[in-house]
C-alpha cells in the first residue's frame, strides 16, 4: 500500500503540507450539504425523534407519498420494522447456509466505480445462519435492537459523496458488531430521555455511539482528526446529557427539529462522514500509518479532565480513546464487502480485519451470543 503524507505533518515540505490542507478543506466543504444530514434523502426514510409507536404510520404515509409522486416506478424499499418480526431461527437447515468465503479487502476505487452497496438483508434470509457467524450475529443484533433497518438512507448514489455516505450508513451496524461496540440493553427506536428510569441505559447507548464514531475517525487515516478526538474525549458525558435532557423536551414543546439541531449530537456523524469522504478523495483510506505517532500527537494536545471529574466521566473518556486507537490499528472496514462473508464466523472476520479486542466494557453489558465465550474469558482474566 502506498504511504499517504498526513495532513498537519509539518516534517514534510511546508508548501506540500499547505496544499494538502487546502485539499482537505475543499472536500470537507463539498461534503457539508450531505454529511450528518437526513433531509436530503429522496424517500425521507429516517424519522428522527419519532416515537416508536408512530413509526408504522409514518412509513405507510411515506410509501403512499412516494407512490403518488412516481406512479410509473416502484417505490423504493422502506426499512423493515424488525421489532414486529418474531425471529424464527432455523438452525439445522444447513442446505440454506452458503459456504464461508476466503476473506479479502476490495479496492476502494473499484467499489466506488461500481457503486457497491450491500445486498438487501432481511430476517428471512439471515435466520438460518448459526449464531457464531457474521450473518447470525447480525440477525440477533437486529432483532434484539428492534431496528428499522436495513438501509438507513436509501438515496440514489449518483455521486461519490452520496455513495460513500450511503455505504457508511448502510454498513454502520456491521461496524458495531465487529468492533464489539454494540448497544447495551437496547429496546429499539431513537433514544430520548423521557423516562428517568432509563437514563443510565440511554447515557450508555449514546456514549457507545460516540465510541463507534471515534473508531471510524481512526479509520480516516488523517492527522487532521486528532484535535477533534481530543475534544470529543472530554465531552462524552456532557454531550449525551444535553441530548437526553434538553433536546427531547425542546422537540416535544416545539415539534421543530431545526431547533433541536442546535444541540449538535449529529455533528459526530457529520464529522465522520466528511472526513471519511476527504480521506477517500485524497487516497488515504487504505494507507498504512504509524499508529504510535498518531497516539503521541493526540496525548500531546489532550487536556486533562478537571480534578472534580467523576469516575464515570473518566471511564467514558477511556472508552472513547480506546475506540480511536482500535480504529487506527484495524484494516479499512470501508473496503469490506460484508454480504460476501455472512457465513464466516464473527471472530474470523474480526481477526482478518485486525481489530484489537475491546478491553473496556461497562458492567451489565448486553452481549451477543457469539461473544459470550469471549466475555467469560475477559472476566476470568480480570479476576
Amino acid at each position: 500500500m502506498p504511504l499517504c503524507k498526513n495532513l498537519l505533518n509539518i516534517t514534510g515540505d511546508t508548501r506540500d503540507t499547505a496544499m494538502k490542507i487546502k485539499d482537505i478543506e475543499f472536500y470537507l466543504k463539498e461534503a457539508e450539504n450531505y454529511a450528518g444530514k437526513n433531509h436530503f434523502n429522496q424517500d425521507g426514510s429516517t424519522f428522527v425523534l419519532v416515537p416508536a409507536s408512530e413509526l408504522p404510520l409514518q412509513y405507510e404515509q411515506l410509501r403512499q407519498k412516494l407512490a403518488q409522486k412516481n406512479p410509473q416506478s416502484q417505490p423504493p424499499q422502506i426499512p423493515r420494522n424488525w421489532s414486529r418480526i418474531i425471529p424464527q431461527r432455523q438452525n439445522g437447515n444447513e442446505s440454506n447456509i452458503p459456504p464461508s468465503q476466503p476473506l479479502c479487502l476490495a479496492d476502494i476505487n473499484v467499489l466506488c466505480r461500481d457503486r457497491y452497496l450491500v445486498t438487501d438483508l432481511s430476517p428471512d434470509n439471515l435466520a438460518h445462519f448459526p449464531e457464531n457467524t457474521l450473518g447470525g450475529a447480525y440477525f440477533q443484533y437486529m432483532n434484539d435492537g428492534r431496528f428499522y433497518e436495513f438501509d438507513k438512507n436509501p438515496m440514489t448514489p449518483d455521486s461519490d459523496i452520496k455513495w460513500l455516505i450511503r455505504l457508511l450508513r448502510q454498513t454502520h451496524d456491521f461496524y458495531h458488531l465487529v468492533t464489539e461496540i454494540y448497544h447495551y440493553d437496547w429496546n429499539g427506536g431513537f433514544l430520548v430521555h423521557n423516562d428517568p428510569q432509563h437514563y443510565t441505559r440511554d447515557m450508555l447507548v449514546l456514549s457507545e455511539e460516540m465510541c463507534i464514531y471515534a473508531f471510524i475517525m481512526g479509520q480516516v487515516r488523517l492527522k487532521a482528526v486528532i484535535p477533534i478526538i481530543a475534544e470529543w474525549a472530554n465531552i462524552v458525558i456532557a454531550s449525551s446529557e444535553k441530548w437526553l435532557k434538553d433536546a427531547y423536551q425542546l422537540w416535544v414543546d416545539t415539534q421543530n427539529y431545526e431547533l433541536v439541531e442546535q444541540f449538535g449530537f449529529a455533528n459526530f456523524i457529520g464529522d465522520c462522514e466528511k472526513f471519511m469522504y476527504a480521506s477517500f478523495k485524497l487516497g488515504c483510506l487504505d494507507t498504512e500509518i504509524c499508529v504510535d505517532e498518531y497516539l503521541e500527537e493526540l496525548h500531546q494536545i489532550l487536556e486533562p479532565l478537571p480534578s472534580n471529574a467523576t469516575s464515570e466521566e473518566r471511564e467514558y473518556r477511556d472508552m472513547l480513546l480506546e475506540s480511536f486507537e482500535r480504529g487506527l490499528r484495524s484494516k479499512p472496514l470501508i473496503c469490506c464487502q460484508w454480504d460476501r462473508y455472512l457465513a464466516n464466523t464473527l471472530q474470523e472476520v474480526r481477526e482478518f480485519l485486525n481489530i484489537p479486542r475491546r478491553k473496556l466494557f461497562k458492567d451489565g453489558s448486553h452481549y451477543l451470543k457469539a461473544d459470550l465465550s469471549g466475555v467469560t474469558q475477559l472476566v476470568e482474566e480480570k479476576a
